[in-house]
């Protein structure tokens, strides 16, 4: 964990010393989120596609269009997915007259996963007031 005070304290400009600290704060979250997912045998990246198969306004999507929605463009999307139908988080389905075309879509585990880490992760250590989450909201939009 990085020692934000001496960041805090240190001769850096103030535009130099934000930087830093969301660049500290993230890698922090970050590392919170990597290790609460073991428990549920998921990465983060594993989680993005669970929630965005989660609450898209589609049953199914490509594996194309949800590669370009991904904040991670890996080159490991195929690789991940079969991982998670392995899992049984997800289908994959050819489409009948295009065998390139592949769908995913989410099966009730992988929305019951996707639920549960949520619950697990979200604003886990978050002590700010309303008016302070808007706030911060409002600062990381302009970043």
């Amino acid at each position: 964990m990085a020692n934000k005070q001496k960041v805090y304290e240190a001769n850096f400009s103030l535009r130099d010393k934000a930087a830093v600290l969301v660049g500290c704060t993230a890698q922090e979250i970050a590392n919170f989120v990597e290790r609460e997912l073991k428990a549920f045998g998921i990465s983060r990246e594993q989680l993005g596609v669970l929630h965005y198969l989660n609450t898209a306004m589609v049953d199914k999507m490509t594996v194309n269009d949800l590669r370009k929605t991904l904040i991670d463009d890996s080159p490991n999307v195929s690789r991940m997915l079969n991982k998670m139908v392995d899992k049984g988080l997800v289908r994959k389905e050819r489409q009948a007259d295009d065998q390139r075309v592949v769908y995913i879509t989410l099966t009730e585990k992988g929305r019951q996963l996707h639920h549960q880490a949520d619950q697990r992760i979200t604003g886990h250590n978050l002590t700010l007031s309303p008016k302070e989450c808007k706030t911060l909201i409002e600062l990381l939009m302009k970043i």
